[in-house]
């Protein structure tokens, strides 16, 4: 009896030792994360983790590039700056809600067309009749997703995109941040739905919009000639836009979109949009429905609303003309050679700009990360700890938090 509780005792006893040992390695093997991967393609399997990206924000993400914690101080890139590697705030959406649509369309010409039957064909206004959308308004609708944790919006992305979408993020954690404007290009078909005044007429309606790099216009047709023919459409940087009257709402359809940056992260040439404005008051209520499916793996929705101006000084309320020259320069392929005259690079130049490029930020990242990585094989030092603060001050290392 003795020897048999005794080996009983022994089995047990390994058992034990073999859990533990598994649990201690299980432990000691940390699972990866954006911060400290050696290569972010090999964890897919991570991506819809919030600890992957330490609880951050797509925002909080790109305000590490500087690794500088301002505490909230300051303003711009510098008011969102924080330590690289710290630990987000961001709140995980259930699965599956992040942009979704109430509605039950495919595509969206069936939901325009669906909307449009319910509407008898649309409201056929008169210059007495049409809505008054004078002013200046402040707002928009889109798919900004920087306030919202990267493991839920790479669920919105094909598995092409999601790669694409991760690439970035670890770039900008990195220093390296692509914007359009950066290289005086269009800014696309999502920076054109926060338009600042409307021009609206019975048989066609204008939005128009303005930043510090550019101004934006719309043609939005509702005069029920429809979309140009197929063999005359081609993609263009805001798209073409028909639409009808729904009593005292504005509903549109757009198709024939360049593919560009923006929205999500990124959208195809198949990318159409439905959208519906109502004014009420002193705001106009807006929403949109999307639907890529090169990109995205369902229809995504929003709302959004702009709301009147109440400003009256001249000086504050009339429209900017704007340029990405004003504040970028000229185009960096135009340039004086060293005869003085103006010349202009070509492919082979080290600086060359394809403007054929379909995607051109892939094209920024992809050999971004490529010299990066270059660098610090040569003992080059991570950029996090180059940085310094505005103050002059040296930034240490933050990865341990």
């Amino acid at each position: 009896m003795t020897n048999q509780w005794m080996a009983t005792a022994s089995t047990a006893a390994l058992i034990t030792g073999l859990l533990l040992g598994a649990s201690a390695c299980a432990q000691s093997a940390e699972a990866p994360d954006l911060f400290t991967t050696d290569n972010f393609r090999n964890d897919s399997e991570y991506w819809t983790d919030p600890a992957y990206f330490r609880n951050n924000t797509g925002g909080q993400i790109r305000g590490q590039a500087f690794n500088f914690d301002s505490g909230g101080q300051g303003s711009g890139q510098i008011a969102s700056s924080r330590a690289y590697g710290t630990e987000g705030t961001g709140v995980s959406v259930p699965a599956g809600e992040l942009f979704q649509s109430p509605y039950a369309y495919s595509t969206a010409q069936e939901h325009y067309e669906a909307w449009q039957e319910e509407a008898d064909g649309g409201t056929q206004h008169t210059k007495d009749t049409i809505p008054d959308w004078s002013g200046r308004w402040m707002g928009g609708v889109g798919l900004g997703v920087r306030g919202n944790l990267p493991s839920d919006v790479v669920q919105l992305l094909h598995p092409e995109y999601q790669e694409s979408y991760l690439l970035d993020l670890r770039s900008v954690i990195e220093g390296r941040l692509w914007g359009a404007g950066t290289f005086c290009l269009p800014s696309g078909f999502f920076n054109a739905l926060s338009p600042t005044e409307w021009i609206v007429t019975p048989d066609r309606t204008w939005n128009l919009g303005e930043s510090n790099t550019g101004n934006t216009i719309r043609w939005i047709y509702t005069n029920g000639e429809g979309h140009i023919p197929e063999n005359f459409g081609y993609p263009k940087w805001y798209g073409e836009t028909i639409g009808f009257w729904d009593g005292d709402s504005l509903v549109t359809h757009t198709n024939q979109v360049k593919g560009w940056a923006g929205g999500v992260y990124e959208y195809s040439d198949q990318l159409e949009a439905v959208e519906r404005y109502t004014r009420v008051g002193d705001v106009i209520e807006a929403e949109i429905t999307v639907y890529d499916p090169e990109v995205f793996v369902r229809p995504l929705h929003a709302t959004g609303r702009f709301t009147l101006d109440p400003e009256t000084m001249i000086a504050l309320i009339r429209m900017n003309r704007s340029s990405c020259t004003d504040t970028n320069g000229p185009s960096n392929k135009v340039h004086m050679d060293e005869r003085g005259l103006n010349n202009e690079r070509l492919p082979g130049d080290p600086v060359y700009f394809d403007a054929g490029d379909d995607r051109p930020w892939m094209t920024y990242m992809e050999e971004g990360e490529r010299r990066y990585n270059a660098y610090i094989a040569g003992g080059g030092t991570p950029s996090h700890l180059l940085n310094t603060d505005p103050t002059g001050a040296t930034v240490t290392d933050r990865t341990d938090n």
